[in-house]
């Protein structure tokens, strides 16, 4: 009796054949990738010369010093009436061959060192592959760093002043891990800079998203940073940085828009879900999307070439840097130094005149440094991108980063005293990232009101704000307190609780001032009097909070209670709170950060849930 075949049997078996092949392809070409040649790449041949240029500055310092000093000398024995002492000079004038070795000495330092540079570029180099970068040097002592794409943060662009002229360029990586997993690549040409910048976004990109996209419960193998090989957590996407309070990944990989916009986001996220990759060509429904947006702060912005929406002056800058705080202090100190030696001098004082002088010029230099840090501000302009915020800045030294705004923490608003005839802010913000404290963390150097407000509105999510209470009348409250004149500035201003009377002994300056606001998803800190100060902090972001009661507090009734961020320039706090009410906002406000919290991750969850269900129906 013969049995007639099973339809299902060669469909299967060509399946099964089908997958084998395909396995094979994927096992040969793994082979294939290991058995390829390393290939290292060069940096820019000045590289080992602009590295050591500390060194020959500093050569130059103490030559500098050493004539200071002499001419100090000259110029103190013109002032008393004797001749100047030059028999150092008549002394070498005898003895000419003591001026050929200290040339000829110059000369083979010189060579020396244009020998050894040579040398320390030929170890130098680069290299990239699959999963990570990988940057070599030292000549005596050899250093080998690597960055796992997959853990790569942020990849930064920087020019300063030399290298600049010179047409050179500097990559920073941020990696997760900790500042001593970051990686500088010094240095390429700006060309190629950009170019291998442009290639490793992408590829940080993919994999990023490769992990995040797969299925949940499948093991999958990371290699870890000394070559191993382990199991990644079945809930955890590979390569993901370590997320403070459950942030993500980092920056670079976009924002992830197969999650729906949720109300905790901040309005730039959404505005990246709505239009996708934006740097590469605006239209106007960009334009009425981020004014949709921004309706609530009843701004109207405008979208420049390629996604610019701020662009800061330079003289902005300059006129704001001199009108700073530090800036001033420093500039009086001088005078008042300079103004002294005058008077020494009016009474006849005159071997004072000249030290007082002399002693002045490190303070001219503390000035300018001060001067100069605001200068790196300069030329700021703001574009919104697939990631964030790309931000260029800076006039001697450039530097291009990027901003993500799904890892954006906390924002403040600032004031000096002297830019209110201005009416000129300046916003920063605090960042979930591992990279050094030594990075700018500005939204926005010097802005007018409707600038701060876009930044502002760009970087935190809806304020969620009841009836009648526009985002603008909060902000504009917050800002100038019971001085603003916006229409609803009442209502806005009901919205806060100031500081009890008790506490005008310890705050006596600032205690009217000083107020909070909770809205659907903020927490707003109004502070300062000088210097005027906003924080906000949106409940998803706090990391936790902290009662606090000092001997002082506690005699007055007060209390203290701090809302942690990440590090940066935000150290938010509802401070000196009568003792009953600071402890009833620690726990009310603990709830409101936890379910707010809850809420912002499972619309996350539920959409990777739900993509899982559609992977394993199509693999079923």
């Amino acid at each position: 009796m013969s049995e007639e075949p099973n339809p299902a049997e060669p469909a299967h078996t060509s399946a099964e054949q089908t997958r084998t092949s395909a396995d094979a392809v994927e096992n040969r070409g793994a082979v294939a990738e290991a058995a390829a040649p390393e290939v290292w790449h060069r940096v820019h041949p000045l590289t080992p010369i602009l590295e050591s240029i500390g060194v020959l500055v500093g050569i130059v310092i103490a030559a500098a010093y050493g004539l200071q000093n002499f001419i100090q000398s000259a110029v103190e024995d013109l002032a008393t009436g004797k001749s100047v002492d030059l028999t150092f000079a008549g002394w070498l004038r005898s003895h000419p061959l003591v001026i050929l070795a200290v040339v000829g000495g110059i000369i083979l330092i010189l060579l020396l060192t244009a020998f050894f540079s040579w040398l320390a570029w030929r170890v130098m180099g680069y290299r990239v592959d699959a999963e990570a970068i990988y940057y070599r040097r030292g000549l005596l002592s050899k250093k080998l760093r690597k960055a796992r794409l997959d853990r790569v943060q942020s990849i930064d662009l920087q020019q300063k002043l030399l290298p600049r002229v010179l047409g050179m360029a500097e990559l920073v990586f941020d990696v997760a891990g900790g500042t001593d997993s970051n990686i500088s690549l010094k240095y390429l040409s700006k060309k190629r800079a950009e170019e291998l910048r442009d290639e490793l976004l992408r590829t940080v990109r993919t994999k990023k998203q490769q992990g995040t996209n797969a299925p949940e419960g499948e093991t999958r193998a990371v290699a870890s940073e000394d070559g191993s090989v382990s199991a990644a957590s079945p809930t955890e996407p590979v390569g993901s940085a370590p997320a403070i309070g459950g942030l993500g990944t980092g920056p670079e990989s976009g924002v992830d828009r197969s999650v729906p916009e949720r109300g905790d986001d901040s309005l730039g996220v959404r505005l990246t879900k709505r239009l996708g990759a934006m740097a590469d060509g605006f239209s106007s429904e960009a334009e009425g999307s981020l004014g949709d947006l921004l309706a609530p702060y009843h701004l109207s912005p405008r979208v420049g070439d390629e996604g610019e929406i701020i662009r800061v002056p330079v003289h902005r800058v300059v006129v704001a840097s001199l009108l700073k705080t530090e800036t001033l202090i420093s500039v009086i100190v001088v005078l008042a130094v300079v103004a002294t030696a005058i008077v020494m001098l009016a009474l006849g004082i005159k071997e004072a005149f000249i030290p007082i002088l002399v002693g002045v010029l490190p303070g001219v230099f503390a000035a300018f440094s001060v001067f100069r840090k605001n200068l790196d501000n300069a030329n700021f302009v703001v574009r919104l991108g697939e990631s964030g915020l790309a931000v260029n800045h800076g006039l001697f030294s450039t530097s291009r980063k990027v901003i993500p705004l799904d890892r954006i923490q906390a924002v403040c608003l600032h004031q000096p005293l002297l830019w209110r005839w201005a009416g000129w802010w300046q916003a920063e913000y605090n960042i979930a990232s591992d990279s050094s404290g030594n990075d700018s963390n500005l939204l926005l150097p010097v802005g007018d009101v409707d600038q701060a407000l876009l930044m502002v509105g760009l970087a935190l999510p809806d304020p969620q704000l009841p009836e009648g209470v526009a985002a603008d009348t909060l902000v504009r409250s917050a800002m100038y307190d019971r001085k603003s004149t916006h229409p609803q500035s009442a209502d806005a201003e009901a919205l806060f609780y100031g500081q009890p009377r008790s506490s005008r002994i310890l705050d006596p300056l600032v205690w009217k001032r000083r107020a909070y606001a909770l809205t659907g998803s903020l927490l707003v800190l109004r502070l300062g009097a000088l210097d005027r100060r906003v924080d906000f902090v949106p409940h998803v972001r706090v990391q936790s909070l902290r009662y606090h009661q000092g001997p002082l507090m506690r005699a007055r009734g007060l209390g203290t209670v701090s809302v942690h961020s990440t590090a940066g320039p935000i150290d938010p706090r509802v401070t000196h709170q009568s003792d009953e009410d600071a402890k009833r906002f620690f726990i009310e406000h603990a709830e409101r950060t936890r379910i707010a919290r809850q809420r912002f991750d499972s619309a996350g969850k539920s959409v990777h849930t739900k993509r899982t269900q559609t992977l394993e129906e199509d693999d079923g």
